[in-house]
């Protein structure tokens, strides 16, 4: 009964978490990789200004103070600024993006951690852990050495673990 409400809890928290750490990463990601393309595309552009100073007669860049400018050396100066703040701040998105991937995994993590703690406890939970692990070898998926580790941590994590009593030989 303790595993299925186990699972039940571990799985209504990561429907609910994963929704939204999922709904965040897609929408840092998106703004992120648009506004780093967008930042890439006006920093590639920054040269026209100087080939072409013609340009500057009909396309109006702006610059400090939001006054235009004619002079092509200044409008090329903006535009390479603009674009690598555009790029600094989509890579600041994407980077974002990957930390509350790697956020939300360490926090599963150690929820899971809590649910398995809160449901666990009895000998009868204990058993069952000990019998799916020795399935577990038995079919190949764990070595002996992992086998061991696993009952050493499963067996070692109550405080009503049982110890025979020593016998009379034993006493001696």
């Amino acid at each position: 009964m303790s595993d299925v409400s186990s699972g039940l809890v571990k799985l209504a928290y990561r429907g609910v978490a994963g929704f939204f750490v999922f709904l965040f990463m897609f929408i840092f990601g998106v703004v992120g990789f648009a506004l780093g393309m967008a930042g890439g595309i006006v920093t590639a552009l920054c040269w026209i200004p100087l080939a072409f100073p013609e340009i500057l007669n009909e396309v109006n860049i702006v610059v400090i103070g939001g006054q235009g400018t004619s002079d092509p050396a200044i409008a090329s100066l903006a535009l390479l600024i603009a674009g690598l703040v555009l790029l600094a701040v989509g890579f600041f998105f994407l980077a974002m993006t990957y930390m509350i991937g790697k956020g939300a995994i360490i926090v599963d993590k150690e929820l899971a951690g809590i649910v398995d703690n809160a449901f666990s406890g009895s000998g009868k939970d204990r058993l069952a852990r000990l019998e799916r692990l020795a399935s577990l070898r038995d079919r190949g998926f764990l070595t002996d050495k992992e086998f061991e580790h696993e009952k050493e941590l499963i067996l070692g994590s109550q405080d009503d673990v049982w110890t025979p009593e020593p016998t009379k030989k034993e006493q001696y």
